[in-house]
């Protein structure tokens, strides 16, 4: 009997025990990394990671390199009517008499890759006094831009005050509850769930509406729960893609993992017939092919003081740019400290070219996402 034990630290070593023979053995960090992307490709993860190592942009991360960054989120939104129990943004901040500083970012970009700019959050875009002349700005230089909303402003009146909107690649609506009090349970708003699922059924039969997306995050006491999605995508008339995710901020973590695989599986078959793509991030998707894995995460002593602004950064309202993407929320308690720059005055290129360097401290790891996690343990694992 074969015992292959994996260490992994600068470079990797194995130990290999055959009967009573014991052998150790260790690989130059070219090897390791060749090992470290084998270990990936057969996972959920891969998807995510293959083009940005083929851009060039996880080789420059890795060697804290400078490089304009692979993916640029910008964080529009000035205030948000939710106030969610897993969202670490600063309940009290609404962003009055800002400045469009997203136009020189689009401006500044060479525009060669269409997918590179998105509008997401942060705060809710669709407050953004802004939000039109983005989307419009987006449109004019030929990008296929998404935007992550909470679709509480999704009405009549917004989208024909921003036409704009609809010129968006897609659009996805962040479902924070199949039903009221699941809604005002998560949000803490007693009026959401009606508005939100009104707004969306309405935006359905709009003739000028883009295509429309859902993302769900199943949080413990509602894995169980989730024949009711389908009758909600029912009530509103459809949606293209369903994506469904775990809580990447790891303070509801679904321990019972073989019911909520049932449960997943029960639902997929469910949704066979209806004509919706879904989309089970990293961890579910492994789970329902029968591997018991959570979500990739990092330690704050696995994080480098250079983090990965060549992979992807987010830009607030007043101009901050981050790489760690839940840093982005306006006055968010400790998270100036991890801003590269300003871009007012300046531009994306020029503030990540003084490559600032933020040594981690414990709590960081608050900062981030489940993207961001992925992209940090990748990066720490194939570190010389």
């Amino acid at each position: 009997m074969t015992v292959l034990d994996w260490k992994v630290s600068h470079t990797l070593s194995a130990t290999m025990t055959l009967g009573k023979l014991s052998l150790s053995f260790s690989f130059s960090p070219l090897v390791t990394s060749i090992i470290m992307r084998m270990l990936f490709q057969h996972t959920p993860y891969w998807k995510t990671l293959e083009p940005i190592i083929a851009s060039g942009a996880m080789d420059a991360a890795i060697k804290g390199e400078y490089r304009y960054p692979h993916r640029i989120n910008i964080y529009p939104g000035t205030s948000c009517m939710f106030e969610c129990v897993f969202c670490g943004r600063n309940y009290d901040v609404k962003i009055k008499d800002n400045v469009n500083v997203f136009r020189q970012v689009i401006e500044q970009d060479d525009g060669v890759d269409p997918y590179r700019i998105n509008i997401s959050g942060g705060l809710e875009p669709l407050t953004s006094p802004h939000i039109n002349d983005i989307c419009r700005d987006l449109h004019a230089k030929g990008y296929k831009s998404r935007m992550i909303t909470n679709g509480f402003l999704l009405n009549d009146k917004t989208l024909d005050k921003n036409p704009y909107i609809n010129s968006l690649d897609h659009i996805r609506v962040s479902l924070y509850g199949v039903d009221n009090r699941e809604t005002v349970s998560t949000t803490r708003h007693q009026k959401g769930w009606g508005v939100v699922r009104d707004n969306l059924r309405k935006y359905n039969l709009r003739n000028d509406k883009t295509r429309l997306f859902l993302n769900y995050v199943l949080l413990p006491e509602h894995y169980n729960r989730l024949d009711s999605i389908v009758d909600y995508i029912d009530h509103i008339g459809g949606v293209e893609n369903l994506s469904l995710r775990e809580d990447f901020t790891f303070q509801y973590e679904i321990d019972e993992r073989s019911k909520l695989r049932d449960s997943l599986l029960s639902f997929n078959d469910k949704m066979r017939d209806m004509e919706v793509e879904i989309d089970y991030g990293y961890s579910l998707q492994q789970l329902i092919n029968g591997e018991e894995t959570t979500l990739t995460r990092v330690t704050h002593q696995e994080l480098r003081p250079r983090q990965s602004p060549q992979v992807k950064i987010c830009v607030d309202p007043r101009g901050e740019i981050y790489s760690y993407l839940e840093a982005g929320f306006v006055d968010r308690p400790g998270a100036l400290r991890h801003s590269h720059g300003n871009i007012i005055g300046s531009s994306i290129e020029q503030e990540l070219m003084k490559k600032k360097s933020i040594p981690p401290m414990e709590g960081d790891t608050q900062y981030l996402d489940a993207f961001n996690h992925l992209i940090l343990k990748y990066i720490h694992l194939n570190s010389r």
